[in-house]
């Protein structure tokens, strides 16, 4: 089954968790719902880091290995990369998943990367910080916030002058004809 954004901004009411609590646009918070009732969302910013913040993704190859990973792990979900950046240190993805699957995904793309795609890099001990983070997106509102984040994310880090610059992003997708090296769904 393919999942859609759209699914839950039409109806946000009937997918509020039970217990949670409605705030105008928002569930619980400004940014997102954590961890409560993910379950029941197909939709999550997630953020992952190389343990210690080791900038990574500098080394040669790295990067290009890391979407290779990603789009393995996606294909054997059946879900979709809504936008996603590759920074020196650490990944965001805004992606679609049933959310009980989210766990499992993260888990085989990190141990995957680590045990396979990054073993030339020949670092002994940890590639990864042993969680990421996620929050789950229950409207358009905040969706629109986190990929305005993501794609904003190399220009405040003065890797790129324009979003659109930084290969490594899903910007391309969205701001002028360019793909990136990952499948991104725009129709969301």
């Amino acid at each position: 089954m393919k999942y859609s954004i759209s699914d839950h901004a039409r109806n946000e009411e009937a997918n509020v968790p039970s217990g949670l609590e409605r705030r105008g646009d928002l569930t619980v918070g400004e940014m997102g719902l954590r961890l409560l009732g993910q379950e029941d969302c197909s939709c999550f910013f997630v953020t992952t880091s190389f343990y210690e913040h080791r900038k990574l993704c500098n080394n040669p190859g790295v990067k290009e290995k890391l979407a290779e990973s990603l789009k393995f792990c996606l294909e054997k979900t059946n879900s979709d990369i809504i936008g996603y950046v590759f920074m020196p240190s650490h990944i965001h993805l805004l992606i679609l998943i049933e959310g009980k699957l989210l766990s499992n995904f993260m888990r085989d793309f990190k141990k995957f990367t680590a045990q396979q795609s990054l073993k030339h890099l020949q670092i002994d001990g940890k590639i990864w910080q042993d969680r990421f983070d996620r929050v789950a997106i229950w409207s358009i509102k905040i969706l629109k916030v986190k990929l305005n984040y993501i794609h904003n994310n190399p220009v405040k880090a003065g890797l790129a002058e324009l979003p659109e610059n930084w290969r490594w992003s899903s910007a391309g997708d969205y701001y002028c004809d360019r793909k990136g090296p990952l499948p991104v769904r725009t129709d969301w």
